[in-house]
């Protein structure tokens, strides 16, 4: 008996914009892209959705490629902040009927996702989120972007919000780009992309993070609160446009004095550490 592999991903070579500095990267079944969210992660949103120029490549697969106008078709958005419009749960859902040209029942969304048929206001945190997961359902969405909506959810409902998703995402056998400003639920990962100053930094197959700012995300913030409050243990701020962008805020630059004026002037290739791709010159000598 034959098996049949269908090649599905989003190929992303060397792009460029006002924010970005020639990513390269693959998304391919569940791809977190780690980093504060800011204008680079928005950058690389808007060019994938074909809403601003770009320079560089992004080409987008299902079995075949697919025609860059029809992919857009194919792509499903969950945006960071989930507005409330005020209408109610059954005729948002009828409103991505008819963007998406699907005649489905309403109300069997709404219960396959155990939606109240409310107005949008009343609903809790956690069915507003199911209710823009709903565009998973409807039509073809082989692509999805999820923006850094962790960031601002409740603490106890991250999890179950995630592990929703990641369910929906592999019910219809669809790519995920997940962006996140935690370095919590990595495993969920199947490739890890680190974005800091519209540039890769690092990537990895694995769960181990090994840039100096990836280890600043690992240990950066501490949550309190329902909310989600996040107090940042050391501040960073932004890149340096010179150098490695990272050294301005990089304790290995400041341990290792040989480091002090490369990481000043010269912005690092990517080294090949345990797996890892990592842009900085403390591996270019090996680990």
């Amino acid at each position: 008996m034959l098996t049949l592999f269908v090649v599905k991903m989003i190929v992303i070579n060397n792009l460029y914009t006002d924010q970005l500095k020639g990513i390269s990267l693959v998304v391919d079944g569940v791809t977190c892209v780690l980093g504060d969210w800011g204008e680079d992660k928005k950058s690389l949103i808007s060019s994938l959705l074909g809403k601003s120029k770009y320079v560089g490549e992004i080409k987008f697969y299902r079995d075949k490629e697919i025609d860059k106008k029809q992919a857009k078709n194919f792509i499903r958005v969950i945006p960071r902040e989930l507005e409330k419009p005020k209408i109610d749960s059954i005729t948002f859902i009828k409103v991505l009927l008819k963007n998406y040209g699907e005649n489905v029942n309403p109300e069997s969304i709404l219960n396959i996702l155990d939606i109240r048929n409310d107005k949008i206001s009343n609903l809790s945190e956690y069915e507003v989120f199911n209710l823009y997961l709903s565009s998973l359902l409807i039509g073809k969405a082989y692509f999805i972007i999820a923006e850094d909506f962790l960031e601002l959810m409740e603490e106890q409902l991250k999890y179950k919000a995630l592990k929703n998703l990641i369910k929906i995402v592999s019910i219809i056998n669809g790519d995920l780009i997940l962006f996140s400003s935690s370095t919590k639920n990595l495993e969920v990962c199947k490739r890890i992309y680190v974005i800091y100053g519209g540039k890769l930094i690092e990537e990895s197959y694995s769960k181990e993070l090994l840039h100096p700012y990836s280890l600043t995300l690992l240990n950066s913030k501490i949550t309190i609160g329902n909310k989600g409050e996040k107090i940042p243990v050391r501040e960073i701020g932004g890149p340096s446009d010179h150098g490695c962008p990272f050294h301005d805020y990089c304790d290995l630059m400041q341990k290792e004095k040989w480091l002090s004026i490369k990481c000043r002037l010269q912005d690092p290739p990517m080294f090949i550490v345990k797996g890892n791709r990592v842009s900085c010159w403390y591996y270019e000598k090996g680990v």
